[in-house]
């Protein structure tokens, strides 16, 4: 076989060209990805109110975006039509679309979450049926560690489609506790106790000052509410700390323990049998 250099050279600038040619876009993008992801993830690292989940998110968008664009410039490059292409790429979008709806649904609640942040990692949230710190936010879903060493991983359409409390978002956070007295107690001295309680705790603010109330009157006992204002990285430590320098106080004060009514009761039917037995014996001695 004769070897034609003039057959040779179409052929080369034909098919030979255009592949090395869309291989160095591709190449060349892939480098572009990968530096402008990077620097969109650094720039908004840098801003004051950062979340570094938002910009790892963002910078993943930036480089799948241009990824996406190289591929179709490496493709247009070596003659292939991109317009039947792109049709393909819509309808199989579509079809995972239907099939996978649920879980785009739950990525476009994730990008909602970043976009609007009702929360950032290391708040304590209540969301989706269960409440914790929150340990990351993805795109499908939203960790968290509850107080006692469990991890939640709630759907971000569970999130978002309901109810947010943020426990953190705020300095300070107020602590509503219960106490109940009996009907004999000195009201206004119960109130005094547990304000100076409350006033003297070391975790409780001095403004606004502690406040307690009657909140409700029982069968057998009166409902009085102390209402104390503390940090809200406080809040938890003075919850389990308040109830025993009130029953110190209440002890102090002589204050008689509140029982319910039926346990009164009891105390009293068995009481009533006690002097009734003691009497039929003292009755048998001296007869």
């Amino acid at each position: 076989m004769d070897f034609n250099a003039e057959e040779l050279v179409p052929l080369v600038a034909r098919y030979v060209l255009p592949v090395i040619g869309a291989i160095l876009v591709f190449l060349i993008g892939r480098v572009l990805a990968r530096r402008l992801g990077g620097v969109t993830e650094n720039t908004m690292n840098k801003r004051p109110d950062a979340e570094p989940t938002l910009s790892r998110f963002a910078g993943s968008v930036v480089k799948f975006l241009i990824l996406a664009f190289t591929i179709i410039a490496a493709l247009t490059v070596m003659g292939i039509d991109t317009s039947s292409f792109s049709a393909m790429v819509l309808g199989l979008g579509a079809a995972m679309g239907f099939i996978l709806q649920g879980s785009l649904s739950n990525v476009a609640a994730g990008v909602m979450l970043m976009l609007f942040r009702p929360f950032k990692i290391g708040d304590e949230i209540e969301a989706g049926g269960v409440s914790g710190k929150v340990t990351e936010i993805g795109l499908t879903a939203t960790r968290m560690k509850s107080t006692d060493s469990r991890e939640f991983i709630v759907s971000n359409g569970d999130v978002w489609g309901g109810t947010i409390v943020n426990n953190s978002s705020l300095e300070t956070r107020r602590l509503d506790r219960q106490f109940n007295i009996t009907y004999d107690t000195d009201i206004d001295k119960a109130i005094d106790v547990l304000t100076s309680v409350a006033s003297q705790h070391p975790l409780v603010l001095s403004e606004p000052a502690p406040w307690a109330k009657v909140v409700n009157l029982g069968e057998s006992t009166v409902v009085v509410e102390l209402r104390a204002w503390c940090k809200a990285s406080d809040y938890r430590a003075l919850g389990a700390s308040i109830s025993q320098p009130v029953k110190e106080a209440f002890v102090k004060a002589g204050f008689e323990k509140a029982y319910p009514r039926e346990i009164k009761l009891s105390q009293h039917v068995k009481n009533s049998k006690a002097r009734d037995r003691l009497a039929r014996l003292k009755s048998l001695r001296n007869s």
